[in-house]
């Protein structure tokens, strides 16, 4: 039958009875307490009608709530759907539509929006999580014991929407289990660590490949969102072994100028992902962290995520690159378009398979057929292999810029324009021209002031004429999803 996640929460909880296992800026609650408050929910919730199978979006923040919703919904064999407490009413209604949605359980600051949602949309179920665990409180608190299978659907996740509507992507208890068993062997988790979550657990990293790894082995967690202060804050006050983060969150914590007045020394594992760590901004967090335990993983929310990881010691001759062996449970190939592997160095696209796949794209057959065939998920990403067998990720196949004919991956020129002192980030689009049907323009958020014609001069020696930004835009920021992805949709408005 297997194990289900909500009973790796019952199993965690006879273990590690006494253990602080869930630790938010509002409470400090054990295993046991997690998981009374979870079935004391979960029995209110099915008097009140929720039953197994209904989809119900979460909308909470990172805390305890998010946890209250997300494992009584799974007690009962409801859905969860973690949704992004930002999203506009109309953005949510699209996504709700679509999958069908039974109702939202939601944090009171949440409440006007799924009024609106429910004029709009209609909701069979408005469940207030803060008056819902007030009401609980005189359930019982014993183990439900519901006949729900390793094989049920356990939840759907929301892909990141940076090119398009977000598709909901549906698990299983076996396919998380899975993923959380292999993240556990790469980065040798045990019930001593203790798991920074810090990035939203709506996105499908943050929730799946670390919290569900750390609940796995029993690891205590410090939930929380992400700022800067809060981030160094919780390292030195909590002391935990373990953060996963948007490479954008570390180069921003890295600015802090009260950075050495914080212990970072407890973190064994900074693991970043999501996006790319060019080679020059690795090494400015490195040497501000003073810590080398940097891990790059890449994966993709259709693939659990899981995929393939860079070690600590290989970033000191392969920076940049996603690493050259896949998890222990994926495998990972390079292809040209007729679907045989790549020479060194010869672009392609990478393909996934193994034990963590999503099942579908929920009631998207066609799409689906797209994206998973003969039992690999095709990603859609541009990548090459070195002579050393390491790949590097040259772009997403929808972002390639095509000029006058000729290919040109944006990422290539963000690598050139890192190294610059004074560029803390960018972004490199492809803009519409008449002449060349398009041609590059390139968005920079600067650390101090620099001009267009210092950015000329300092990419010419590195970049062929054609690859060369002919426009370029200043920004305080980039537009990110709340996992921290670049929406480059938004910063082609810039």
């Amino acid at each position: 039958m297997g194990i289900t996640i909500h009973g790796v929460l019952e199993r965690n909880a006879r273990k590690y009875p006494e253990k602080e296992a869930f630790i938010t800026a509002t409470n400090r609650l054990t295993y046991v307490q997690m998981n009374r408050t979870c079935n004391q929910i979960a029995r209110l919730l099915q008097e009140k009608g929720v039953k197994q199978g209904d989809r119900i979006a979460i909308m909470a923040r990172n805390n305890e709530n998010f946890f209250f919703a997300y494992f009584s919904l799974m007690k009962l064999g409801a859905i969860p759907m973690p949704m992004n407490i930002r999203l506009t009413p109309s953005e949510l209604v699209v996504m709700l539509q679509n999958s069908n949605a039974a109702g939202a359980f939601y944090e009171a600051e949440a409440h006007g929006t799924v009024q609106t949602i429910s004029d709009l949309y209609g909701l069979t179920h408005q469940l207030s999580i803060q008056e819902i665990v007030e009401a609980s409180s005189v359930y019982s608190g014993e183990n439900m014991n519901l006949p729900i299978h390793s094989s049920d659907v356990s939840e759907i996740l929301f892909t990141s929407g940076t090119t398009g509507i977000p598709k909901g992507v549906v698990f299983n208890h076996d396919r998380m289990i899975a993923l959380a068993t292999t993240v556990s062997i790469e980065f040798a988790l045990s019930n001593e660590d203790k798991m920074l979550t810090l990035m939203p657990l709506t996105h499908s990293a943050p929730i799946n490949t670390f919290f569900l790894s750390g609940l796995y082995c029993g690891a205590a967690h410090v939930i929380g969102e992400f700022t800067p202060k809060n981030f160094l804050q919780l390292i030195h006050d909590e002391k935990p072994t373990f953060s996963f983060a948007a490479p954008v969150a570390y180069l921003l914590s890295s600015k802090d100028p009260e950075l050495d007045t914080y212990d970072l020394s407890s973190i064994r594992v900074f693991a970043y992902g999501g996006g790319p760590l060019a080679l020059a901004s690795y090494e400015r967090v490195k040497e501000a962290f003073k810590n080398e335990n940097f891990y790059q993983v890449y994966g993709l929310t259709e693939a659990g995520p899981n995929g393939i990881l860079l070690r600590p010691h290989e970033h000191l001759t392969k920076a940049g690159s996603i690493g050259k062996n896949p998890t222990v449970s994926m495998e990972l190939r390079v292809v040209r378009a007729d679907g045989s592997d790549v020479h060194p160095n010869e672009y392609g696209e990478v393909l996934l398979t193994g034990d963590s796949l999503m099942l579908e794209y929920d009631q998207n057959p066609e799409e689906t057929n797209a994206t998973i065939k003969n039992g690999w998920i095709h990603t859609g990403d541009i990548a090459y292999r070195d002579e050393d067998g390491y790949i590097y990720i040259v772009d997403r196949k929808k972002d390639v810029i095509i000029s006058g004919g000729i290919n040109i991956y944006p990422r290539e020129i963000e690598e050139v324009l890192a190294k610059h002192p004074k560029v803390l980030e960018s972004c490199v689009i492809g803009v519409p021209n008449e002449e060349w049907g398009e041609t590059v323009k390139a968005v920079i958020v600067a650390k101090e002031d620099v001009t267009e014609g210092d950015l000329r001069d300092f990419v010419s020696p590195f970049l062929a004429d054609y690859k060369r930004p002919r426009q370029y835009a200043f920004v305080m920021e980039l537009p990110r999803n709340a996992s921290g992805k670049i929406l480059k949709q938004h910063v082609k408005t810039m």
